[in-house]
């Protein structure tokens, strides 16, 4: 389903195509860091997660056994690579969190935590994001948590295809990070800003900043 936008900014849609991106690299540093701050939690089992962006599945991989997880990505071949878990339970959708597409997404559905590694990195405007971070937190139990990480916070990426080659896959298309708009660096003080906007209450360690509900 082709994602639409609340603003005039121009989008790539990568809806019918087979793009190759992360579903078969390294997990990134922030995911591991995610990872090992949910499972020191000692949280409740059974939590409905939402992760932002799913690339090779390593948060499925790590915290499936107690939670449920869900995910949205702009991949289709990381949509295909979560099927071959054959996991009823993990359910990855093709979405630009950035899009109005999101707000109808789970309508029936709520999540107690949404992970995204790089809330603004990736931001055409401010409209957009403002928007986006609505819908996350309409996405939120009472109680629920946004998570993202410092590391992340600090990297301003676009995203755009390109043609490339290796002797496995030959000619072939896969999704390109450039370098992004310097404004998409989301400060310490931004996330504060956020909290008082949307009357979230804002944790912050070392390597983590999560909005709780």
């Amino acid at each position: 389903m082709k994602n639409n936008y609340i603003c005039n900014c121009s989008h790539y849609d990568f809806s019918n195509k087979e793009y190759k991106y992360w579903e078969n690299r390294n997990v990134t540093s922030d995911e591991i860091i995610i990872v090992k701050y949910i499972k020191s939690l000692n949280l409740r089992s059974n939590l409905n997660i939402l992760h932002v962006g799913v690339g090779n599945s390593y948060i499925y991989e790590q915290l499936n056994k107690s939670h449920i997880i869900s995910g949205i990505t702009i991949s289709n071949q990381e949509i295909k690579k979560s099927k071959k878990y054959r996991d009823k339970k993990y359910e990855v959708l093709y979405c630009d969190k950035l899009s109005n597409n999101l707000n109808n997404l789970f309508q029936n559905k709520k999540f107690d935590i949404i992970i995204d590694n790089n809330l603004k990195s990736y931001s055409c405007c401010n409209k957009a994001f403002n928007y986006m971070f609505q819908n996350f937190v309409n996405l939120l139990n009472i109680g629920g948590s946004i998570i993202t990480t410092r590391l992340g916070m600090n990297w301003v990426k676009k995203i755009k295809p390109k043609l490339s080659f290796n002797f496995k896959d030959l000619l072939h298309y896969k999704l390109k990070e450039f370098e992004g708009d310097k404004n998409n660096i989301f400060t310490v003080h931004e996330a504060e800003m956020l909290s008082k906007k949307f009357s979230l209450k804002i944790n912050k360690n070392e390597n983590i900043i999560s909005f709780l509900k």
